[in-house]
């Protein structure tokens, strides 16, 4: 399987230390060497706990970095430097998924991977937790508390609305 990150999900998993997640889930995660310099290269220049917590699973091998060919999208609005190396890579990989979490980056993959004819899917780091917890490698109240904590950190950029709206489905299996 052949997973592909950008910068988002890996803070954001990095944060509530959950970053084994991956490693359950898909044992190894690629990422671009922009993704790198965000996650990693940027978090320790400002000793940021999650960027050393990133640099471990890099030097592990759960997080490989791999520079995509030079290639233009045929779609690149709203996409940042990480985003645009990580939705090339997946093309180039033919990857079966990209983490990424920013809804106009996930709206642009989608155009790119139509145009490009293949099939990989999006999550973001909400699905990774729901992943997670359908297969059984965390519970579905570990997978609220994580979420409830994502919602409730500054640092992190997810809707508080959609961590409520996953909460509560969570909250529907458990029943």
């Amino acid at each position: 399987m052949i997973v592909i990150a950008d910068t988002g999900p890996l803070l954001a998993l990095a944060k509530i230390k959950a970053l084994d997640l991956l490693k359950s889930l898909y044992q190894q995660v690629v990422t671009s060497p922009t993704v790198y310099t965000e996650a990693v290269t940027a978090g320790l220049a400002m000793g940021a706990e999650d960027a050393a917590l990133l640099q471990e699973a890099y030097q592990s091998g759960l997080l490989t970095v791999r520079t995509p060919a030079l290639a233009v999208l045929p779609h690149s609005e709203f996409l940042h430097g990480g985003e645009e190396e990580s939705i090339r890579l997946a093309i180039e990989l033919k990857a079966d998924w990209l983490l990424i979490d920013d809804l106009d980056a996930r709206q642009t993959a989608q155009k790119n991977f139509s145009a490009a004819g293949i099939s990989t899917e999006i999550k973001g780091t909400l699905g990774v937790i729901v992943s997670a917890a359908q297969a059984s490698n965390i519970s579905s109240e570990q997978a609220i508390e994580m979420i409830q904590t994502l919602k409730n950190r500054p640092d992190v950029w997810i809707a508080s609305s959609l961590c409520d709206a996953v909460i509560e489905t969570l909250k529907g299996v458990q029943a």
